[in-house]
């Protein structure tokens, strides 16, 4: 047990990558960094938002051996499940009964290659053979008749086309009912096959628990419950609970992840803020749907603390009325809302996990509308995979470690596999992102440096254009950002290969229990980084913070020369900006009028970035000269 007395001194900040089951590289990397440092801020989308919340929670339970539980999560997670269908780990995927047969199909598939080729063969046969015989019949009775009726080389011809058509006539019936059975069934499913949760642990509270695997939206609630001492049927873990009572606490734990709402069209954090700044916090939910999505105890708690809403006037009271009579609740607010309901919005890997339905107004199409319209909310790697722009600070007081999720190549040899990757030097890591979708790669032991590449077919040309169009959509601006200086030396890279994590469900023990191996030896790399004293005598902590200062500054450099451009040479009948804010009365603003104070404090801001621009030119320095790349850019833009 990590005791008080041994509390480490220094923070860290924590992001971790989306990957489904390549989460389980995360709980060991953990409590491993949990040593040295202590978690100030964390952050993770999809499976990182897990390994997020379990990392949070354990920080809460420092005292009471939270590291010491979440270390025995692989353990967990590589165990059959009690069922003995599987380990406790593929048991969190299950379907809905009527999405099972689906589901099989896409399992069938996980081995790849041509045995998993035929597996998703056989399983199709197995689950549709009656589509298949009904639409074989015609062809079949063609074939019959040609048997029977025809003579010499009119019967081959049509034996040769009753076969054909008993082929055509099979793969028909077969698409039609797998197109109908997934129109049917998905989109009813919450666009999922499995939705995180079953009829028989839905309403299981402190009763008995069936013996089967656990759904993963379950397990989680009953997981993040035990770091506070709770069962599954007590109320849930908050992210209230993480703040404290106390705002300047300095051991306040902040935890937060990414989901993607897919009618807004844009990326949504989570929690919701409802501050001065952002107020996203303005969803609903329906409690018959959230029944099908979390465990009984969740749902209650949610009916239970509402979010407070300021509009006091009777329209505002008959709606909220008319609301609860059609069984919408508002969200809670943020310190209100359980961690499992964040957690599964930002884990709803597209088709495998269900979306999960929230409800908005639409104010601009119709004001006084009474019911709100549903809100889709998906997998947040959708937007953001890896969101190392998390906790991000211009001049850092500790470090945001990250751990990112490596797709090796095919033949890469076992020690390559199990050694975590950081860049050696400031010049490295600068590299772009590379996606051959046209050719298959593998590592060949006799060139290790340079790959054997074979050129794919038109078909799977076309496909590997598609998905590679769909991963630069997903990735741009992770792939972006994991270039910067100051990004690129503290991401710790822990290698897979092609059956491992990701859409793996049913990996074996061996292979669970190497990834989290890994995850440990990740965590000693980004110790050895950045734990002070300083063990690394070139990439280390106080070359990191050299980074992020020279490149900071080179940016506000940029900025602020713009400012000062835009005062000195405003358009042909424009005010110059400083004189604009100078002369204009505060209650004559064109709008968002400011206090007499704030005018005063503003010209102050102008003025200063001027100064500062004008002491540059006046020594003709530019601090960005020498300074890391590629350069960031400081702009505006929506919170996110």
């Amino acid at each position: 047990m990590i005791a008080t007395e041994s509390r480490p001194e220094r923070f860290c900040d924590m992001v971790m990558k989306g990957g489904i089951t390549s989460g389980v590289v995360y709980p060991l990397a953990v409590a491993k960094l949990a040593e040295r440092f202590l978690f100030k801020n964390i952050g993770g989308t999809s499976a990182g938002a897990i390994a997020a919340a379990a990392t949070a929670a354990a920080e809460l339970a420092r005292d009471s051996g939270g590291f010491e539980r979440l270390a025995q999560l692989p353990k967990f997670l590589s165990a059959n499940s009690p069922d003995g269908s599987g380990s406790n780990l593929f048991a969190f995927f299950q379907p809905q009964p009527r999405t099972a047969r689906l589901f099989r199909i896409c399992v069938a598939g996980l081995g790849g290659g041509w045995k998993g080729g035929l597996s998703v063969c056989a399983t199709i046969v197995a689950e549709f053979w009656l589509s298949i015989v009904i639409g074989a019949l015609p062809g079949a009775a063609f074939v019959a008749l040609a048997f029977r009726d025809a003579h010499g080389a009119f019967q081959i011809l049509c034996i040769i086309v009753g076969v054909l058509l008993l082929v055509i006539g099979a793969l028909f019936a077969l698409t039609l009912n797998l197109l109908t059975l997934a129109a049917l069934t998905v989109p009813e499913n919450f666009y999922g096959l499995c939705s995180g949760m079953t009829d028989d642990f839905k309403d299981t509270g402190d009763e008995p628990m069936p013996k089967r695997g656990k759904p993963l939206t379950f397990w989680l609630t009953e997981y993040l419950n035990s770091f506070v001492n709770r069962r599954v049927g007590e109320p849930p873990l908050t992210f209230g609970e993480l703040w404290g009572k106390d705002p300047n606490n300095p051991y306040r734990i902040e935890l937060e992840m990414m989901t993607t709402c897919l009618t807004h069209g844009r990326p949504y954090r989570l929690p919701f803020r409802d501050d001065a700044d952002v107020r996203e916090n303005r969803f609903y939910f329906c409690h018959d749907e959230f029944r099908r999505l979390f465990p009984k105890s969740v749902v209650d708690w949610l009916i239970e603390h509402p979010r407070k809403l300021n509009d006091s006037s009777p329209e505002a009271r008959s709606r909220r009325e008319f609301l609860r009579g059609e069984g919408f609740y508002p969200l809670p607010d943020p310190a209100d809302l359980p961690v499992v309901v964040a957690v599964r919005m930002s884990l709803s890997f597209p088709i495998l996990l269900s979306a999960v339905p929230l409800y908005d107004f639409d104010r601009g199409r119709d004001p006084k509308a009474m019911k709100p319209e549903r809100c889709w909310f998906s997998d947040g790697g959708v937007c953001s995979n890896f969101p190392l722009h998390f906790f991000d600070s211009p001049f850092p007081r500790w470090p945001t470690l990250s751990i990112d999720l490596k797709q090796m190549l095919p033949g890469t040899k076992q020690d390559e596999l199990e050694k975590p990757q950081m860049i050696p030097s400031n010049e490295a890591g600068i590299e772009e992102n590379w996606n051959r979708f046209e050719f298959d790669e593998r590592i060949d032991e006799r060139s290790p440096h340079s790959p054997v590449r074979s050129e794919k077919s038109g078909l799977r040309k076309l496909t590997g254009f598609a998905g590679a169009f769909i991963l630069t959509m997903q990735n741009w601006a992770d792939n972006t950002l994991s270039r910067l200086p100051g990004y690129r030396d503290r991401i710790c890279a822990v290698p897979l290969s092609a059956n491992e994590g990701g859409l793996n469900l049913n990996m074996p023990s061996e292979i669970i229990n190497a990834l989290t191996a890994r995850g440990s030896a990740a965590g000693v790399e980004l110790i050895t980084r950045f734990s002070i004293p300083v063990t690394n005598p070139k990439m280390n902590w106080d070359n990191h913070r050299w980074i992020r200062l020279r490149s900071s500054l080179a940016s506000i450099d940029t900025m602020f020369t713009e400012i000062d451009h835009a005062c000195e040479k405003p358009q042909p009948g424009d005010v110059n900006f400083e004189l604009w804010v100078a002369e204009t009365p505060p209650k004559k603003a064109p709008s968002y009028p400011w206090k007499p104070s704030q005018q005063s404090a503003a010209l102050g801001m102008i003025k200063g970035v001027r100064k500062i621009v004008a002491e540059c030119k006046k020594v003709e320095a530019n601090v960005a000269d020498g300074s890391p790349r590629p350069r960031g850019e400081l702009r505006r833009r929506a919170h996110i």
